[in-house]
């Protein structure tokens, strides 16, 4: 990754500095969409999305400081508050739990229009809802606090962490988290960005009011929900093309509203046509999308996409910045026709 994007990463979107030479070599693998595509995958057809995996050491590395090197053996999960049943579980107590795999895509929020603080992985780990139950809140619980080992904390309206898509993370793409990514627990609460779903976390605390995480009390967002954007993967910005078809292709991501379309305008904004979107496979996961040109004029365009999520939110034009909702809008390329 370049060191500009790097930055923002560090600055706006949570990389301490002080892990800047741990983590520059993980962050230096996944180079997207300027060195993503999504052509290779179309073989796969309508599971595509879900063979494009981001390799452990290739997924984008964020956190508020150090890397915690924690055992299996000393780590527990609290869960307690305003519960009827207060409890701790061990890493085996986790382990013998009933197991799910899921594939999630997961995005910082700090990753801008054009950029590639985002991957998709394999996740295997266990269901939050049942410790939920057995922790049975009580009438007064309205927030949950969540805790991380590193210092790290962020809250979540009880009503979200009902949700049947929540769980907690052991392994990766088949082998345990690495230190980086959460080792050797992380929560994940999908449709929102990454900032709200923790690394090494120790413990969920329930409580009766709303509560302000480390990133939300310097002003980003505290629903964080991730809102439909598409992307372009090809060809890239200014390139110059040539022939009776051309292929447009790549990827959409949203919330759990899921994706209901993706569109494309060859003229500006002008009109709207729709895109293939031939890999759909859960609201967990990116989307691909395609778009065949058919004999394209010589000529100098201004391409647009967006995305209509599950709700028929049409993707506002913007670019928005990062900053404090998550960059959207409908990403803007230059190609000409030869």
């Amino acid at each position: 990754m370049e060191r500009r994007t790097f930055i923002i990463a560090a600055v706006a979107g949570g990389i301490g500095l002080l892990e800047y030479g741990t983590v520059s070599r993980y962050m230096n693998g996944l180079r997207m969409p300027h060195g993503f595509s999504v052509k290779p995958y179309e073989k796969y057809g309508a599971k595509a999305a879900l063979m494009a995996i981001t390799p452990n050491d290739s997924f984008y590395v964020t956190s508020k400081g150090g890397t915690p090197q924690l055992k299996k053996e000393d780590w527990s999960l609290t869960i307690d508050g305003l519960v009827s049943h207060p409890f701790k579980l061990n890493y085996q107590d986790v382990l013998a739990l009933p197991s799910i795999e899921k594939y999630l895509t997961l995005e910082c929020i700090s990753n801008p229009v054009d950029g590639g603080i985002v991957g998709n992985a394999l996740w295997k780990g266990t269901a939050l809802k049942p410790l939920l139950e057995r922790a049975a809140p009580t009438p007064e619980a309205k927030h949950a606090i969540i805790y991380a080992a590193d210092g790290f904390t962020t809250g979540h309206p009880i009503e979200r962490l009902w949700y049947e898509e929540n769980f907690l993370a052991y392994q990766m793409n088949g082998e345990d988290l690495p230190y980086v990514h959460g080792f050797p627990m992380r929560i994940f609460i999908p449709g929102k960005f990454g900032m709200k779903q923790p690394k090494w976390m120790t413990r969920i605390q329930l409580v009766n009011s709303a509560y302000l995480g480390y990133w939300e009390t310097q002003g980003w967002s505290d629903n964080c929900e991730r809102w439909a954007h598409a992307r372009f993967t090809n060809p890239q910005d200014g390139a110059e093309i040539s022939g009776k078809n051309f292929e447009l292709t790549g990827y959409a991501i949203g919330n759990l509203d899921g994706m209901r379309a993706v569109e494309i305008s060859l003229d500006n904004g002008g009109t709207w046509q729709k895109t293939d979107l031939y890999s759909n496979p859960s609201p967990l996961t990116w989307s691909f999308w395609k778009y065949l040109w058919v004999d394209p004029k010589p000529g100098k365009y201004k391409i647009k996409v967006r995305a209509i999520d599950g709700k028929g939110r049409v993707e506002p034009e913007g670019p928005q910045d990062t900053f404090p909702d998550g960059a959207t809008g409908q990403e803007t390329f230059h190609v000409k026709v030869v």
